[in-house]
């Protein structure tokens, strides 16, 4: 390379180096969420890498596909499937049903309220689990970003192909990781590690295909028993990780 390539060089890396230092990663952030926040309804397809740490010490990778469907006006459904697990939680308003196919049980439970209080109820009271449902609360942005001590901006990372705004956020108790694709500022990959656990587990899930204006209709969160399913509660739709 010659002196004009490197003189070239050297201006491109500053101008690389201006730019993500201009980036402010909690602005960066809280537009990417709030395009989900302010979203009348939304579809979209996840990957889900989650980590867990046995008795023994070894730390375990277990990988899922899913897909999430959210209507604001009162309705969800979370789907995730991979060796041990295959099942659909959903709420339609009235009820809130979970189907588990590797069990062969289903749930259906009378139940209302706004997606977030069904969500938490679900989550913390019912044993349910909806991956990744921090994202689909909606003050997500607000909630997220309250208790962030420390804040950064890593660049343009790939993700699927496409270079993403990187911003790393760390909590009192998690650290969480979110990439933004640049062109729809939707999230592309979320990863939260949880930093105080035994081996510092890490939940990531990676997201396509997202659409914030799928066709619902008022089927679109209605789960029906599949015959010689059994009748259960949602701790039993858990696998064994």
């Amino acid at each position: 390379m010659n002196i004009a390539r490197i003189g070239v060089a050297l201006a491109l890396v500053g101008v690389t180096a201006t730019a993500a230092g201009d980036m402010d990663p909690a602005a960066l952030a809280a537009e990417s969420l709030g395009k989900l926040a302010n979203a009348k309804a939304m579809s979209v397809d996840v990957a889900i890498a989650e980590e867990a740490v046995l008795s023994q010490g070894l730390k375990i990778r277990t990988l899922r596909e899913g897909a999430i469907v959210l209507s604001r006006s009162g309705g969800f459904k979370f789907s995730r499937s991979g060796a041990s697990v295959d099942q659909q939680v959903s709420y339609d308003g009235k009820n809130v049903y979970g189907i588990g196919e590797k069990a062969k049980v289903f749930v259906s439970v009378p139940l209302s309220g706004t997606n977030d209080e069904v969500m938490d109820i679900l989550t913390r009271e019912a044993g349910a689990y909806l991956p990744g449902r921090d994202l689909f609360y909606e003050d997500v942005a607000e909630e997220l970003l309250a208790e962030v001590a420390e804040s950064h901006y890593l660049g343009l990372a790939p993700v699927n192909g496409v270079g993403c705004h990187y911003v790393v956020f760390r909590g009192p108790d998690v650290d969480w990781h979110l990439w933004i694709n640049p062109g729809d500022m939707l999230p592309s990959k979320y990863l939260i590690t949880s930093k105080w656990m035994a081996g510092a587990p890490e939940f990531e899930m990676t997201f396509s295909n997202w659409n914030l204006n799928p066709n619902i209709n008022s089927d679109t969160f209605v789960l029906t028993a599949p015959a010689g399913y059994a009748q259960a509660k949602f701790v039993d739709m858990q696998p064994e990780f």
